[in-house]
């Protein structure tokens, strides 16, 4: 009999758990997760007696949890180390998996010499990925793409409309690296590949040095490998991996697939983008248990990253963090004082175009991105303001430096 006490889950779960898991419910506890899902880890009284699953739901209408199920069970019979799928349910959008053993706390590794094995086996395991046939995967909501531009499609499509919909809510640094990534898809691709899309710490488990499951495939499609490498360099950010350059030669030495440097730069400031842009609709429309300053926290983050990142890609040198803030003294502003030292800047930019006076942030926005739109885009010209959104970034993560706590001095590393 199970203890109502330490059932933390809703009734129609607990009910469905139990017909899926041929057993009794013992204990349901709330898991930490992403802002698209709930999770529990359970304890379940079954006919081979007690085992430990995990409960996914989705808080959307995305279908996130049937699609991931979909992927893993794909994965069952191949040799990467992914949790087996107890049962789904595109009713209550959830999936129940087989609870795998190991921590995703990485890099908070107990013994220090645990580290450098995981990050390897980590890049080992994604070759062993990308080396799948996708003819031999049967997911039945993925398609393998026509053209290497589609692999980039899917994600631009996504981002162009996550801006539409935050319309003049939305920095304008998204509507310039968006018009340079879709100009600058990549024409070429090694070969297509199941691409977990979201690739590097905080989606697998480990322990002893050794990865005992990757998870979180809801958003997996067949596209470029790349784009997994420039994830795993995305998510080295918050949670290091080690050098990038050494990640990169064990992946390609360990696969044989050769990594392309240009196009996991190009992957990387699409993931940027992307990612900074799905934070934005959440924090426009939050929803119940989404949490608002640590969201504000990762997107800072993410944003900077991006505008780094797209320096990189324009052949520009960065933008240094004190050359950037060292006209704001020595303490982060408040919103007021930082807007009339942003239009200063932005009027710099344009040439003194910007009325001293009388505009409101968002206008002044709006004069840069029509500017933008209106000016020719030669190289120069384009270079000169992926700079400025660099300085600009630099500067608003300067003003939520309390807010971002270690994270604010964490740069993209250089892949070479």
């Amino acid at each position: 009999m199970s203890d109502p006490s330490r059932l933390d889950l809703p009734a129609d779960l607990r009910d469905w758990v139990e017909a899926s898991a041929r057993g009794s419910l013992l204990s349901a506890t709330r898991h930490l997760a992403g802002a698209s899902r709930s999770a529990w880890n359970l304890e379940v009284d079954g006919a081979e007696g007690r085992c430990a699953l995990f409960l996914l739901r989705d808080k959307g209408d995305g279908g996130g949890s049937s699609k991931d199920a979909a992927v893993l069970k794909a994965l069952g019979a191949t040799p990467l180390p992914v949790p087996r799928v107890v049962g789904v349910s595109e009713e209550l959008a959830a999936v129940l998996l087989e609870r795998v053993q190991g921590r995703s706390d990485f890099p908070a590794v107990d013994h220090e010499s645990e580290r450098e094995p995981t990050a390897r086996h980590l890049m080992e395991l994604t070759g062993v990925l990308h080396c799948l046939d996708p003819e031999r995967l049967s997911i039945p909501h993925l398609e393998v793409p026509s053209t290497a531009q589609d692999c980039a499609s899917r994600s631009l499509l996504q981002s162009r409309n996550a801006l539409r919909a935050l319309g003049q809510a939305a920095d304008p640094f998204f509507d310039f690296a968006l018009d340079w990534l879709e100009a600058n898809i990549p024409s070429e691709v090694s070969r297509y590949s199941l691409v977990h899309s979201d690739m590097g710490p905080g989606n697998f488990l480990y322990s002893g040095g050794t990865v005992t499951g990757i998870i979180d495939w809801e958003v997996a499609h067949f596209g470029d490998p790349m784009e997994d490498l420039a994830a795993i360099s995305v998510r080295d950010m918050a949670t290091p991996v080690g050098s990038l350059a050494q990640r990169l030669r064990e992946y390609e030495q360990s696969c044989g697939i050769p990594v392309d440097l240009e196009r996991v730069h190009y992957y990387r400031a699409l993931v940027l983008v992307r990612n900074s842009l799905m934070i934005g609709l959440g924090l426009a429309h939050p929803a119940e248990g989404f949490d608002v300053p640590q969201m504000t926290m990762y997107q800072t983050l993410l944003m900077r990253a991006a505008a780094l990142v797209l320096c990189d890609n324009l052949g520009a040198e960065r933008p240094a963090v004190q050359s950037s803030v060292s006209r704001l003294g020595s303490e982060p502003l408040d919103r007021s004082v930082f807007d009339e030292h942003e239009a200063r800047e932005i009027r710099e930019l344009l040439g003194g175009t910007v009325p001293e006076t009388g505009r409101e942030p968002r206008e002044i926005d709006a004069v840069l991105r029509s500017a933008l739109a209106a000016r020719e885009q030669t190289a120069a010209w384009r270079i000169c303001v992926a700079c400025y959104f660099a300085q600009r970034m630099h500067r608003l993560a300067f003003r939520r430096q309390k807010l971002m706590g270690p994270l604010y001095g964490r740069l993209p590393q250089p892949l070479e």
